[in-house]
């Protein structure tokens, strides 16, 4: 048995497992700063899932000084009451829950309702908005501040507080690190003046809260880029922060303004990312050292454990894609577990969209108290017609709800344009969805039909009640060059010579990166596209990693560029009010984007039977739309 589920003691405060939640900023906050029913129920639902403890979002020391919009924070005696009643359901579960303590420093959008945010120094932050000093002055009442928060913790039944100095980022990461930090007095300068205030506050927590109580500080064992704080320089404050009361340490990684990737470890960034960091600390440490930074499955959740590299290990989107992560290792139901792929659609995509966050293999996300998968009241036979990743998802819950159902796909695999996109290295993971999905509709009795495709007259003629249609898009193109399709599948093999690619989009930047890959003479590639960048719409981890590989491959851009017109090989643009002529082309590729495959739905549509439309058949998006909005017809059915 896994000693994951041993106990776990930090401090007074000891876990049931060595489990933990990671604080994920998701959008899902509100004025109060106190979880509305949605928040709570986001968290409530890991607990029940089985984690240890929960360690929630950002939390403000202080109200006026909101970090990312809707923050959390004690405004009142009030909402301390409001809090205890949340934490007192947390505990219902057996599960502890501490809050991540900080002051957004920096990092604060103040600045959008006209106050300057304050920093260690003055310098433009991660949102390019000035930043101002703070002051000499001004630091005892932050202190307090810090203090008094913790104390409100305390008072809301929460069983410790996590403190965060990691990343150069918020107010006491950007004191520490020496690529912010650029003071003169007794607060810059020396790894010991730039640790001073965090050794205060620290202090100054202890002495409101009592030494019991249990501080876990968040902090990066190396920030990862050069003129940063290294493992060394971390190393050496680990025996001193020990002493000024720390129960327990979290070790991340990353700079926020050097090496978002890091933090927020995406495609081709190793799982546990800072794991030789937290061995080096635990080397020296006497209080328990916990590991943050992709640990994504549950085979390294309890390698980690089993070999004592480390005492705990926090998960995070790991417990997005799966609230029931932890429970299901400990019934050994480990091949439920739905798979977080590292994709940061979801998580953090749909947040630079304006959106919530959501969950591309967890519908149910964010959305755990509005919906609810229940058993169908109605026994309905279902037909799916699409073995994509949105036929595939349907196809499960459906099947989860009691309905009998039968997935239908043309070809001879299942997965769709997904099958495509994980062919390119480092993005390997995105390829998790879909055999998970395929066991569990194995599992869930789902009648699989492939190399069948649907016609009018089937479904016409057939006993269905219900189809769900999910047929898809097809690339558009002309003239019959070849489209990025084509080659990410192997259908077209262009391996050396001069080609150009029209359009500049992700499936364009991934085509480039596969005929490289596969290049077996010698190869350029010119990459036309019309928008200010190549790759729009991935997010920012995931395309600081795509540029660094692009940067090493023959391809040039030609951002801000339209097609005009081909002519006999030869590519015309325009560029700046002015045409140009492009011309020594061997190989010419369309990835212009994609147009829904409708028909056999514009045939059916008024059938006579239940007729749904949804994923790229009917409006070209993600795979986040395609499981969305198949879950959506699935529940109101």
């Amino acid at each position: 048995m896994t000693h994951l589920f041993s106990e776990l003691k930090i401090g007074s405060m000891t876990l049931k497992n060595r489990t933990f939640m990671a604080p994920m900023s998701l959008g899902y906050g509100n004025p109060s700063g106190i979880p509305d029913a949605s928040q709570q129920e986001y968290w409530l639902a890991r607990a029940k899932g089985g984690v240890g403890c929960i360690i929630t979002d950002a939390t403000s020391v202080d109200p006026n000084t909101p970090y990312l919009g809707n923050t959390l924070c004690f405004r009142s005696d009030e909402s301390i009451v409001a809090y205890k009643q949340f934490t007192d359901r947390i505990h219902e579960y057996g599960c502890k829950i501490i809050p991540q303590i900080t002051h957004p420093g920096p990092e604060s959008i103040s600045s959008f309702f006209g106050v300057t945010p304050i920093s260690s120094s003055g310098y433009l932050n991660s949102m390019w908005q000035p930043t101002r000093a703070l002051t000499l002055e001004e630091i005892p009442g932050i202190i307090q501040m810090y203090a008094k928060a913790s104390y409100q913790a305390k008072q809301a039944g929460f069983d410790g507080i996590e403190l965060h100095c990691a990343h150069g980022y918020m107010l006491l990461g950007s004191f520490l690190s020496p690529l912010k930090n650029k003071r003169t007095d007794e607060y810059g300068g020396s790894l010991e003046n730039r640790a001073r205030l965090l050794i205060e506050v620290i202090d100054a927590i202890k002495e409101k809260c009592g030494k019991e109580f249990p501080i876990i500080l968040r902090m990066s064992g190396s920030e990862k880029i050069e003129g940063g704080n290294t493992i060394e320089d971390t190393k050496q404050l680990i025996p001193i922060l020990i002493e000024h009361g720390i129960d327990a340490f979290e070790v991340s990684g990353g700079s926020q303004y050097d090496a978002p990737n890091k933090i927020i470890p995406s495609h081709g960034e190793p799982c546990a990312v800072n794991l030789n960091e937290a061995l080096e600390i635990r080397k020296i440490s006497s209080v328990p050292v916990i590991l943050v930074g992709k640990i994504n499955s549950s085979e390294l959740a309890k390698s980690l454990i089993d070999e004592n590299k480390v005492d705990g290990v926090v998960l995070g989107r790991a417990l997005l894609a799966e609230p029931e992560f932890v429970n299901k290792i400990k019934q050994n139901k480990e091949n439920e577990i739905a798979p977080c792929a590292s994709c940061l659609v979801g998580c953090v995509l749909e947040q630079n969209k304006k959106h919530k966050g959501a969950c591309v293999i967890n519908p149910f996300a964010g959305k755990e108290a509005i919906l609810k998968l229940t058993p169908a009241t109605t026994k309905k036979k279902i037909m799916i017609v699409g073995g994509g990743m949105g036929g595939l998802n349907a196809s499960r819950y459906a099947a989860l709800r009691g309905f009998e159902v039968s997935l239908f796909e043309k070809t001879d695999t299942l997965g769709g344009q997904i099958n495509l996109a994980n062919k390119i290295e480092g993005k390997e993971e995105m390829g998790k969805w879909v055999p998970f999905l395929i066991s569990e509709c194995k599992r869930l009795n789902v009648d699989i039909h492939l190399n069948h495709e649907v016609t009018k007259e089937e479904i016409e003629n057939s006993d269905y009640d219900t189809i769900l249609i999910s047929t898809g898009a097809y690339p558009v193109t002309q003239n019959n060059y070849p489209n990025a399709h084509d080659i990410l599948s192997g259908k077209t093999i262009i391996d050396k010579g001069n080609v150009c690619i029209i359009g500049g989009g992700m499936v364009a930047v991934e085509c480039a990166e596969y005929i490289d890959a596969h290049k077996q003479g010698d190869l350029s590639m010119t990459m036309i596209e019309m928008k200010k960048q190549i790759d729009q719409g991935e997010a920012p981890a995931n395309y600081a990693n795509t540029m660094r590989h692009i940067a090493t491959i023959p391809l040039k851009p030609l951002t801000e560029t339209k097609l005009i017109s081909i002519d006999n090989g030869n590519v015309i643009v325009e560029k700046e009010g002015q045409q140009q002529t492009l011309s020594g082309f061997d190989h010419i590729v369309f990835a212009v984007g994609s147009r829904p495959e409708n028909k056999l739905y514009e045939q059916v549509k008024d059938c006579g039977k239940e007729v749904y439309i949804f994923g790229d058949a009917k409006q070209v998006g993600t795979a986040l739309d395609a499981t969305r909005d198949g879950t959506a017809i699935v529940l109101s059915l």
